[in-house]
């Protein structure tokens, strides 16, 4: 297992310096805006009860890269990389479902201009979510997403869009709601595009102190889904899946002007986790009360 994680890990590593190398020659070579960006985080959960006194707890730990190029007029192409790893601690359970879930994700985005005001993003990848016993085929996933957004001033953009999500036996689309307004200078209502424990699929309310420190507070919604090993205990060759809407509040230090550190505080609300069969049925579905969460992003560019 611990061998498992360590290849995935290595993968992850070789396939991020690329990125970078590949980044930073094409910067060398041609005359195209080029930019690389990084980041890691680690997260901790802490228990959370189920029905009937059993609980569980995660610890959440990833790293991701990705580098982009302006292709004139506002429009870019990119290419990007994380990768996850969950480690989960269950008590009170007879036998313990699973111990770690890894996540591997390539992803390329698309960003075209349209017109002086309008701006469509279209991003691919293809990905891989499951125990981390299981093969890596077990997991593997596609997802697109397309959206528009327009730019009604200086201080207002609002967009819509869509994506959808193939494999884990449950395919399914859902809808993108996309806002950048700076209310003031100092106040800013936006998606939580930062990297970090939560996506953009949600909205936070920011205020800037000063160049260096902001403050957040947001919420989003947040879906995890992996496949289990073909021996899994629970469900062989079936799938685990646990959601809920984080709710968070966020201190972001600018260390330098190209790297920067948050911090979270928050707390999971509405949790259920959910097990499937090989066929995606369900075959148990519980909630879970209210779970808090700490953690640490560093990211930067180069």
């Amino acid at each position: 297992m611990a061998r498992n994680y360590s290849f995935k890990l290595a993968i992850t590593g070789a396939l991020l310096s690329v990125i970078s190398i590949v980044g930073q020659a094409f910067s060398e070579q041609s005359e195209a805006e080029w930019s690389s960006r990084y980041s890691s985080g680690y997260y901790l959960s802490t228990d959370a009860e189920f029905e009937g006194g059993r609980e569980f707890s995660s610890q959440y730990f990833f790293i991701s890269g990705s580098t982009q190029r302006t292709i004139g007029n506002g429009s870019s192409i990119g290419l990007g990389l994380n990768y996850t790893a969950i480690d989960y601690n269950f008590s009170g359970y007879a036998i313990r479902p699973w111990e770690r879930a890894d996540f591997l994700t390539l992803s390329v985005p698309l960003t075209l201009a349209v017109g002086e005001k309008g701006r469509i993003n279209v991003l691919g990848s293809i990905g891989t979510a499951s125990e981390e016993s299981a093969d890596f085929t077990e997991g593997v996933t596609l997802s697109a997403v397309a959206s528009y957004m327009h730019t009604f001033s200086r201080s207002l953009s609002v967009g819509l869009g869509s994506g959808y999500v193939y494999g884990l036996e449950d395919s399914r689309f859902f809808p993108l709601l996309l806002v950048r307004w700076q209310i003031t200078d100092h106040l800013l209502l936006a998606n939580p595009f930062r990297p970090g424990p939560f996506g953009p699929a949600g909205l936070e309310l920011s205020y800037r102190f000063n160049e260096q420190l902001d403050l957040g507070l947001g919420g989003v919604y947040r879906n995890i889904r992996f496949a289990l090993d073909v021996n899994s205990v629970v469900a062989p060759s079936g799938f685990a899946e646990i959601e809920g809407i984080p709710v968070f509040v966020r201190l972001g230090w600018a260390v330098t002007k190209v790297i920067s550190v948050d911090t979270y505080l928050g707390m999971t609300l509405n949790g259920q986790m959910r097990i499937d069969d090989d066929n995606g049925h369900e075959l148990t579905q519980e909630d879970y009360n209210a779970q808090p969460i700490i953690g640490l992003n560093i990211s930067g560019r180069f």
